[in-house]
This record gives C-alpha cells, structure tokens and sequence, in this order.
C-alpha cells in the first residue's frame, strides 16, 4: 500500500510540475518546469526504492546425495520363526529418501520381535 501511495505522489508531483500555471504564461516560458520534473522523478524513485522492502532470503536444501551402485543387491535377510523383518527407506539428515547411484532407493532391513517394532 505504502509503495503504491508513494509512486502515485511521484506521479502527481511530476505532473503537476510540467503543467503550465499563470506565473508562467510569460514569454519565457516556464524555463522552471523541466528542472522541477526531473527533481520529482529523481525524489519519487528514490521514495519508492527506500519504500520497498528488502528482497527475502530463501534457503534451498541441498540436492540428494548419489552413492555409488552396490557391487551386487543381495536378498532379504533371513529370520527365525518367531522374529519378524522390517525394511524402511534410508533417509538422510534432511528427511529424504536416500538413492543408490541408478537412482533407486535404499533400503535397510532389521530384524526384531514381531509385536514391538525396531524402531
């Protein structure tokens, strides 16, 4: 609001500034007039660029590491009768899926009591 009232005062201010008045209806011309706009849209920019507020910051994350290809993706672990497997995605420090060199996720496996999960 404040950036809008400023540029429409420059506006008015360089517009009032070139419009001819009764002073100036001498032979002269009103020599003034050039001189009084410019200083308004010299006054007015710079109003409007101190009226504007700074650009914001923007923090990006970091793009997902790449790890090298696994020389050879192996099975699933094995377990005893009365265990269970979990398997989740490996997640990095930033709460995303960590991917292999070809681009797939990665997977960890745990083995534990099937009624009380690892983690």
């Amino acid at each position: 609001m404040m950036k809008k009232t400023v540029l429409i005062f420059a506006c008015c201010m360089l517009t009032l500034s070139m419009a001819p008045r009764a002073g100036q209806c001498h032979p002269r011309g009103g020599g003034d007039a050039l001189f009084w706009g410019i200083t308004g849209l010299v006054v007015g920019s710079a109003l409007v660029a101190a009226s504007s507020p700074p650009p914001a910051v923007v923090y990006t994350a970091p793009p997902p590491p790449a790890y090298p290809p696994p020389a050879a993706y192996g099975y699933a672990v094995r377990v005893a009768p009365e265990t269970c497997r979990y398997e989740r995605y490996m997640m990095d420090g930033y709460g995303r899926v960590m991917l292999d060199g070809y681009g797939r996720p990665m997977k960890e496996y745990a083995v534990g009591p099937c009624g009380n999960p690892p983690y």
